[in-house]
């Protein structure tokens, strides 16, 4: 099987997946042209991953030949990732510490955004088979970019129901609108510029202009059955919580309908955060150990392009046929390979 005859560019279609080694495929990727990549490799765990046809050897003759061989394919991930992109680094206890140093030295110190925990198991008990650590229940994310430019779209999660009984308790009467009270006045005061008036009585350094704050009263906005009036915040016009670093709330694919029995495979809603959060739409995405293709899925239901790589031919099959059940278009120009070709729906 060869797909060395064919090279990425926009014209191949939305999707491209390529049947070989990830730095074969960074080769043929033009330089500053992926806006997000995830990097989801072997994690020196030691084992040989084996699900009939579908898996990868973890084994490695010691830390140093596994850090040099992914040294090479982060430094060839550098050159193709744009000024504006980011880059995903997936990890365990294995290997996470040293691969921090590792990515530090190759994007730079400076431009670490974020170590991100997901909680993918509730327990792990290991003592049974005599074990002497705390459970390993978490994974651990990498995120770089290369320049303070990069794209970040901000991510909410629902509040918790005992955050919501505390803050949101009021109900407005005719609406039956949720709503918390928001201090309306200045931190500060005059130190920071703000001006002191009367309203409604009250007289403070406010956080808004007297016109602003009586247009506030007028809209409703305002509550006087306080003392000093306060600011309604509805809670059908917030977001919710901002996403933060520890991820507890991504269930893993084990016992879910998603699962393809590939070993390690990562969920949906883990790929769809991780490409909502850091990219915009028509983006294009880079996977180089696909897997079970779930970043793939994940860019067609989101409407972003997509370049796998996967040395597996098995797990290629698995892949184009999973693009398959979802009514992706698959290009017939190379139909003895398993490089598939999908164009985005219109």
């Amino acid at each position: 099987m060869n797909s060395r005859s064919s090279f990425y560019s926009d014209d191949s279609g939305g999707y491209v997946l390529f049947n070989e080694d990830c730095l074969q495929t960074s080769k043929r990727i033009a330089s500053n042209s992926v806006d997000l990549i995830y990097v989801d490799p072997p994690y020196f765990s030691g084992r040989l991953y084996k699900n009939k046809r579908l898996g990868f050897d973890d084994r490695w003759k010691g830390l140093s030949e596994y850090l040099d061989w992914i040294a090479l394919r982060l430094t060839a991930f550098k050159r193709i990732l744009r000024d504006t992109g980011t880059i995903y680094i997936h990890a365990d206890w294995h290997a996470s510490h040293y691969l921090k140093v590792l990515a530090d030295s190759i994007f730079g110190y400076d431009n670490f955004i974020n170590e991100i925990v997901w909680k993918r198991q509730s327990a792990h008990n290991d003592t049974r088979q005599g074990s002497r650590h705390l459970g390993r229940v978490h994974d651990t994310l990498l995120v770089y970019a290369l320049s303070e430019n990069y794209i970040w779209n901000q991510q909410y999660v629902s509040y918790d129901e005992s955050y919501l009984n505390r803050a949101y308790r009021h109900v407005e009467p005719g609406t039956s609108r949720r709503y918390a009270l928001g201090d309306l006045t200045a931190p500060g005061g005059a130190m920071n510029g703000n001006a002191r008036y009367e309203f409604m009585g009250v007289e403070r350094y406010w956080r808004y202009s007297r016109s602003r704050m009586m247009n506030l009263f007028a809209s409703g906005r305002v509550s006087t059955k306080y003392r000093v009036p306060l600011l309604k915040r509805y809670l059908d016009e917030m977001p919710g919580k901002p996403v933060q670093d520890v991820w507890t709330d991504i269930k893993p694919v084990t016992t879910s309908r998603e699962s393809l029995r590939f070993p390690t495979q990562k969920p949906e809603s883990l790929l769809a955060r991780i490409t909502l959060t850091s990219t915009d739409d028509g983006q294009l995405v880079y996977d180089p150990f696909a897997g079970s293709g779930t970043s793939g899925a994940v860019c067609f239901e989101l409407s972003r392009r997509w370049i796998g790589s996967e040395i597996s031919v098995h797990a290629c099959r698995l892949i184009a046929n999973r693009f398959a059940t979802m009514k992706c278009i698959v290009s017939p120009r190379n139909p003895t390979n398993v490089l598939a070709q999908v164009k985005l729906p219109r």
